[in-house]
């Protein structure tokens, strides 16, 4: 950095990458307000764990400092507490990740542990039936993340864990929740989101179209954009307020021989009443028969 600039550095910080990232994602953005109130500690801290979020095999305590735009001395008082209140740990080599602490505290959390348990028992009795593993995910503060998956019966199967963060623009779960919105929470659900490894901030028209499908139909049916030979199926899953609380997803693949099981035309079927049986579970009333 050139010294001209030194003076500027601790009230100018860079953004993390996360926060460039949702930047990018954020059609025509706004330029970003000074924050009424502000902690910088806190801020470094967070700014250390989405930082570690992104670094598949760990970062070294000059790596974190690199992608901060910050010195090893500005962050190793933090990343030593964060260590210590086991947000983090150090392998051999000297590199830092993320424990499961966060996955932990986020599954004490009543709604998360009542939405889980009202769906697992429907979730395991899917999958036996369409011979297909399913996964549960929610939404929150703009990051599209499963909660729970049931694998399929038998040798194969093409799970996506527990605690994976997916897309929300190229992803079936994501055009579910972009679907079941107002306009004014779509708004604010995009603005939020973060972008994750192997998801582009594309224009609108590329994703607009299946949103709008998925909510004439009711539930996502598409191609994978991740894996070819994957059809994804989603459906909402409505809580008692009316508002769309998770979505079921089911990663069809198509068995050959002895793997062979339903259809997809079948296995929608089967999600679009495992989907409406979690939703009761949660007190939603499903509309009647001719209902408008």
């Amino acid at each position: 950095m050139p010294k001209s600039m030194a003076p500027a550095a601790k009230t100018a910080r860079p953004k993390t990458a996360a926060a460039t990232q949702r930047a990018s994602a954020r059609p025509e953005a706004a330029a970003p307000e000074t924050p009424a109130y502000s902690a910088p500690a806190l801020d470094k801290g967070l700014d250390i764990l989405e930082a570690l979020t992104d670094a598949e095999h760990g970062s070294s305590m000059a790596e974190i400092a690199q992608t901060l735009g910050r010195s090893v001395s500005e962050i190793f008082r933090m990343v030593v507490t964060l260590e210590r209140r086991g947000w983090i740990s150090s392998d051999p080599g000297d590199r830092y990740h993320l424990t499961s602490k966060m996955f932990e505290l986020a599954h004490r959390n009543r709604p998360v542990r009542t939405l889980v348990e009202a769906a697992l028992p429907t979730m395991q009795l899917l999958s036996r039936r369409a011979r297909q593993s399913c996964h549960l995910s929610i939404v929150e503060s703009g990051r599209v993340l499963v909660i729970a998956h049931v694998e399929a019966p038998g040798t194969l199967s093409l799970i996506v864990r527990t605690g994976s963060v997916v897309g929300l623009f190229n992803t079936s779960s994501g055009h579910v929740f972009l679907a079941f919105r107002t306009p004014a929470e779509r708004e604010r659900l995009i603005e939020d989101h973060s972008l994750i490894a192997g998801e582009s901030p594309a224009g609108r028209g590329n994703w607009q179209s299946a949103v709008e499908q998925v909510a004439r139909d009711g539930y996502a049916c598409s191609p994978s954009e991740q894996l070819r030979g994957v059809t994804n199926l989603a459906c909402p899953v409505w809580g008692r307020n009316r508002h769309v609380v998770a979505a079921l997803v089911m990663p069809y693949v198509e068995g050959l021989g002895a793997q062979r099981g339903p259809s997809l035309e079948e296995s929608r079927a089967q999600l679009i009443e495992g989907a409406a049986a979690i939703s009761r579970s949660l007190g939603y009333q499903l509309p009647e028969a001719g209902a408008s």
